[in-house]
């Protein structure tokens, strides 16, 4: 009995509050529902930034993996940038080195050259003073031998050929004496210019001399007649011994056939090679 009156107390009261809050409990289901709909956002949002987060965690330790690697990249720059510098100025300083070795070289070739271009100037300077005096020795006796001789100029001395009949007696040994008023003009240029020297060069024929009986062969011959001419030149006329040197040539060089008479008295002369002195030049390094 009670229990009914608990239940009939209890359906009026729920009977009551359902007539006085239907209004406020469709505002507060819809206020619910609301929360419930903001609460859903929140929760996307919430997850969104965690996702956010973690990318932005692996965006820093990559970027602190890319930090890590250029901080090695730059310790190895900087390692290989000091190793260059040093080899830089290792070879630097090797330039310089090598700068100053061949400038030095280069100076001494310099002088090396000016002092041969010095001695080439002495030395063409020496061969001009030689063929004036060629020159001079030659004009000189061409006008002292205007016939009976033959002149001729090479780049080395001035040979004054002599003929065997305008030389030497008839024997052909001993000179004769138109062969020393021959020879006479040649003795003043030598007294005059004792810095002069001459080769007496005595050629002859194949055909030794009658009588001729202490000479073995042409040789022989042609040394006893450049001696011939040479004694007269130191005995006649003064001439120092040291500008005179007697060369035997015999036979062979002749001018000519030995075949006949006249051939053999072309090839039978003296030339006298009259050498002005040589210029002493330097040595050359």
């Amino acid at each position: 009995m009670i229990f009914k009156k608990l239940v009939l107390i209890s359906l009026v009261f729920s009977s009551l509050a359902s007539c006085v809050s239907s209004g406020k409990y469709r505002r507060e289901a819809d206020q619910r529902n609301a929360c419930e709909a903001r609460e859903k956002v929140l929760v996307q949002e919430v997850l969104g930034r965690r996702k956010e987060t973690g990318d932005l965690v692996k965006q820093v330790g990559d970027l602190n993996r890319n930090l890590g690697n250029q901080d090695a990249e730059i310790r190895s720059l900087k390692q290989e940038l000091t190793a260059r510098t040093q080899s830089m100025g290792e070879s630097s300083s090797k330039l310089l080195a090598d700068k100053s070795a061949l400038e030095k070289e280069l100076a001494g070739k310099k002088a090396q050259l000016e002092q041969r271009e010095n001695t080439l100037r002495i030395i063409s300077m020496a061969q001009k003073k030689r063929q004036a005096d060629l020159h001079e020795i030659r004009d000189v006796l061409a006008k002292a031998y205007p016939s009976g001789a033959t002149l001729e100029l090479t780049e080395q001395a001035v040979l004054l050929t002599l003929s065997d009949q305008s030389l030497f007696d008839k024997n052909g040994i001993a000179v004769s004496t138109a062969g020393r008023n021959l020879l006479q003009p040649l003795a003043d240029v030598l007294a005059n210019r004792p810095e002069l020297s001459v080769e007496v060069r005595a050629y002859t024929d194949n055909t030794l001399p009658k009588g001729a009986k202490s000479m073995d062969d042409t040789w022989d011959w042609s040394l006893i007649r450049a001696t011939n001419v040479t004694r007269l030149f130191i005995r006649e006329f003064n001439i120092n011994a040291n500008q005179l040197t007697p060369v035997a040539k015999g036979e062979y060089y002749p001018v000519t056939s030995n075949e006949t008479a006249e051939g053999r008295a072309r090839n039978r002369r003296t030339v006298l090679a009259i050498f002005p002195p040589l210029v002493q030049v330097p040595p050359a390094e």
